[in-house]
């Protein structure tokens, strides 16, 4: 009691001190604390002489108040001094070295941000972090332990990133932290921690992998028994656990089957399809590469599908079938291919009942990638009232030359209102890149395989007035592709527009002469009132010729925004320093690409 009396006057010693000595002559909390300090001086000599010094404070006049309290304050720290403890309740252990090689080179004021990022709350923490590895800091000896504390963290782009990039970089440094932090009772971050040490330790971690397997939390009973997996001698103990009451343990013991591979493992894994746990099933299937189990789910398959053909509503062989077939993604042999031909070629199956197994088969289809599974796809093209042209028609693009998939298909989008030409377009969508995408990742090889697609598809959308796909394939000179781009602008004449922007673009690509001129009457005309532009308009700006550097600077002028006109500014200033041919008539030859070409003369 008496001690916690003298820290509280240090408190408040301390607050006097930087308040100034000032504030001290009659300290409300000092004459609070005096009675009690007086009491203690009764049985203590000692406390009455700091109660003397605290009465001297509290009566001092300003001119000495300044020493007064500065005695105390020393006699005060005198006192406590001599009541420190240096030994420890604890057991006292000898100190284990590490053996580690890291330095501490590095100035701490480097590494304080870094350090704070790992153990702190905040925003941009994920910024400082990956700067903090691309700089090194992580290569020292104090950063250590706050990357790995830091796999507990509750943003979980960070802990992923810790696990998956830096500490594995670290190496064996890392391991003295990982092991002083684990926990058997922890969570997700003492999971991590545990894959980290298996990877460093191997065969040697196995003892620990055990005990966590059978006395870990729930996080770490599952990473520990999915590790177990590389351990064929453990094929036993896995196996019980796949009978585990929590989900979360079956799950682990499938995954650990799956490596597995085991005769043992696949029947487990087989049996695990036609149970409750048949989701938990489907992943672990699709990673084992146990050929015969992939031939026994095809064959539990093909039992299904007869067994519904003989009972058109038994949906719960249909919710079965789609388990098999996801089950069956990543498996490139024949076998799928030819139960997926049989599927999809049995008209009885072919109803609105089974939509979603349909969709599974003709999309496993594709990911098969094998020659066979393509060129059944294309011939799926007019079967069941066009029901598979989305897969009919990229499986097409893949195994057929461009004039071929365009005379195939074209005739499907004469009339926009069927499902079959509403489908065939979301799938053109898909497969032709967008304008912003085309400008980030341009390349001469880049253009040239996306300029394979024959030149009719293109006149096709103009007829459709399907403008942004008109503007996506739009490379070449054509009048009549042009004037469509151009009246397409002037119907919506405003350069904040998604679509203007994009015929613009494509004008400019082409090249179109008149297509600055266009470009400046959209931005002239447009409404002033304006906040920022986005890449794209940031891009178009940038390809004015020279010429119209003063026509651009007159129009910044009369914009009210300060951070757009400033914009505008900078786009004048580079457009002014370009050379006066800026026509492209060269990129073909310099191997540029049009994008290529475009991005030299935005610089």
């Amino acid at each position: 009691m008496s001690i916690d009396l003298l820290f509280e006057l240090q408190h408040e010693v301390r607050r006097l001190f930087i308040a100034g000595s000032g504030m001290a002559a009659g300290d409300l909390r000092l004459q609070k604390m005096l009675p009690n300090l007086q009491k203690l001086g009764e049985s203590a000599p000692v406390f009455n002489r700091v109660a003397q010094g605290v009465s001297q404070v509290l009566e001092a006049e300003t001119s000495s108040s300044a020493s007064r309290l500065l005695e105390l304050g020393t006699l005060l720290n005198s006192v406590l001094y001599t009541q420190g403890k240096t030994e420890t309740k604890e057991t006292l252990v000898p100190v284990e070295g590490t053996g580690a090689k890291l330095s501490t080179t590095i100035a701490y004021r480097k590494l304080s941000p870094l350090i704070e990022a790992l153990t702190q709350k905040g925003q941009g923490r994920m910024e400082q972090i990956r700067q903090g590895y691309e700089d090194g800091l992580f290569h020292d000896l104090r950063v250590i332990p706050a990357a790995v504390s830091g796999l507990d963290d509750s943003y979980a782009e960070i802990p992923e990133y810790l696990h998956r990039t830096v500490l594995p970089s670290l190496g064996m440094e890392a391991l003295p932290a990982l092991q002083q932090q684990f926990k058997l009772d922890g969570g997700k971050g003492d999971a991590r921690r545990l894959n980290l040490i298996h990877d460093l330790l191997g065969l040697s971690a196995l003892d620990l992998l055990l005990e966590a397997a059978g006395q870990g939390s729930t996080e770490v009973r599952s990473t520990a028994i999915e590790l177990l997996g590389d351990y064929p001698e453990q094929e036993e103990f896995i196996v019980e656990q796949a009978d585990d009451k929590k989900k979360e343990i079956r799950r682990a013991a499938f995954l650990a089957l799956s490596r597995l591979g085991t005769e043992q493992a696949v029947a487990r894994l087989y049996k695990a399809l036609e149970s409750k746990d048949r989701d938990l099933a489907i992943e672990p299937i699709q990673l084992c590469r146990a050929n015969d189990l992939t031939l026994r789910v095809i064959g539990h398959a093909e039992s299904l599908l007869e067994r519904f053909v003989q009972r058109t509503n038994d949906e719960e062989a249909a919710q079965q079938l789609l388990t098999d077939i996801r089950s069956l993604q990543g498996k490139r042999v024949p076998e799928v291919v030819h139960f997926l031909e049989k599927l999809l070629t049995t008209p009885s199956f072919i109803i609105p009942q089974t939509e979603a197994v349909q969709e599974a088969a003709a999309e496993l289809l594709l990911q098969v990638d094998l020659p066979e599974a393509d060129r059944f796809a294309v011939t799926l093209h007019e079967l069941y009232n066009r029901k598979f042209i989305s897969y009919s028609f990229r499986a097409a693009i893949k195994i057929l030359p461009p004039d071929d998939v365009y005379e195939r298909f074209y005739h499907d989008l004469k009339d926009k209102k069927q499902t079959a030409a509403k489908d065939l377009l979301l799938v053109l969508r898909t497969m032709f890149p967008s304008l912003e995408h085309q400008m980030y990742y341009a390349t001469a090889e880049y253009e040239a395989q996306h300029q394979a697609w024959d030149p009719r598809w293109v006149h096709l959308f103009v007829k459709l007035d399907e403008t942004e796909l008109v503007c996506r394939l739009a490379h070449d000179k054509n009048a009549q592709i042009a004037a469509y781009l151009v009246e397409a602008c002037r119907k919506k004449p405003d350069f904040f527009n998604h679509t203007t922007n994009h015929c613009l673009l494509a004008l400019f690509r082409m090249p179109y002469k008149e297509a600055p001129e266009l470009l400046m009457e959209i931005l002239e005309k447009g409404k002033k009132q304006m906040y920022y532009f986005n890449h794209a308009q940031g891009v178009l700006l940038k390809l004015l010729p020279r010429t119209y550097s003063e026509r651009l600077q007159l129009f910044a002028q009369s914009v009210s925004n300060e951070y757009l006109r400033n914009q505008l500014l900078d786009i004048v200033e580079t457009i002014a320093a370009k050379p006066e041919h800026t026509e492209p008539t060269d990129y073909e030859e310099k191997g540029q690409g049009l994008w290529g070409w475009i991005k030299s003369k935005m610089s």
